[in-house]
């Protein structure tokens, strides 16, 4: 006979109570006594034949076991969880919820979304932007499209190219300080970001690097491309990022030299989501946009 799994009712108990430390505080949590929680814990020791919580203090220590089995609760909890979502959500109804960094939706997806609306007529779509990575597993994010090293695991991850970085400036920011090659972007004001891909710019173009980097930085990168095309100074931008602005002549490449980033763009997304066909439409759509915008040829 297959061994009998012990009731959600119970692991429930003692997940708060493992989070908690306290019986009484797990109770109040839940809705019960005391002594309901005890007896809980206590019909679990009886059937894993082992101590779950030892009194240490004024709190409720529990063993290791204890915190793998509320751990397993946790798991198994979100995985029902989402499983209910998915049955009670009208499929074809709700919006595709996008996440994507705050730079990539301002810069890149921004000025597409007319054209993804008459691609997409039939499918509402919501985009969250944030620098922290979205969970897809409970976040309610269907599809995101990301900046990294492809490493997500439990996820599908599709790679739509390899990006690289080089130098900008405004044409203004041009005219007056007028470079005549790689070796004067060193003596120029830089716009610097949280991931410094300066030294190895300079490396690449055989130029002695300042000593010190110098020059206001940013976080984002949106930012980065507006205090270059404000003719703050000079940038290290992606082609993601600074493709509307060089199109428009807010921004000029000022070299050919570029880098490898070493973070590349990619598509994320469950493929047991019961959203599947409006994910591959879509991921389908950037793809081609990435397409049409050269992005998939070498810089």
């Amino acid at each position: 006979m297959p061994k009998p799994v012990p009731p959600f009712s119970a692991l429930r108990v003692l997940e708060a109570a493992c989070r908690l430390r306290s019986y009484s505080a797990a109770g109040q949590e839940l809705g019960v006594t005391h002594s309901a929680v005890s007896q809980a814990i206590r019909r679990l020791e009886i059937g894993y034949a082992q101590r779950l919580f030892w009194r240490k203090d004024n709190e409720m220590a529990p063993t290791a076991a204890a915190i793998a089995l509320g751990g397993a609760y946790r798991d198994a909890a979100r995985i029902v969880e989402r499983a209910a979502d998915d049955l009670e959500a009208d499929v074809s109804g709700r919006p595709l919820v996008v996440s994507t960094l705050p730079s990539v939706a301002m810069l890149w997806l921004s000025p597409r979304l007319k054209r993804l609306r008459d691609a997409l007529p039939d499918v509402a779509l919501e985009v969250r932007t944030s620098r922290d990575l979205a969970d897809l597993d409970s976040d309610g994010v269907d599809v995101a499209l990301r900046v990294g090293e492809g490493r997500w695991p439990g996820l599908r991850c599709e790679l739509l190219f390899e990006e690289y970085v080089f130098p900008v400036c405004s044409p203004e920011f041009l005219e007056v300080r007028r470079p005549t090659g790689d070796a004067d972007i060193a003596h120029l004001p830089l716009i610097l970001e949280d991931v410094d891909l300066w030294p190895a710019w300079f490396a690449a173009a055989g130029v002695s690097a300042p000593r010190r980097l110098r020059g206001p930085s940013f976080q984002d990168s949106s930012l980065t491309v507006e205090a270059a095309a404000a003719g703050i100074g000079v940038a290290l931008v992606r082609r993601l990022h600074a493709q509307e602005a060089l199109r428009a002549g807010r921004l000029v490449r000022m070299s050919a030299t570029r880098i490898r980033d070493p973070y590349s763009c990619y598509l994320v997304w469950r493929d047991e989501n019961p959203r599947i066909d409006a994910i591959r439409r879509f991921c389908e759509w950037v793809l081609a946009e990435c397409d049409r915008a050269g992005l998939l040829a070498a810089a």
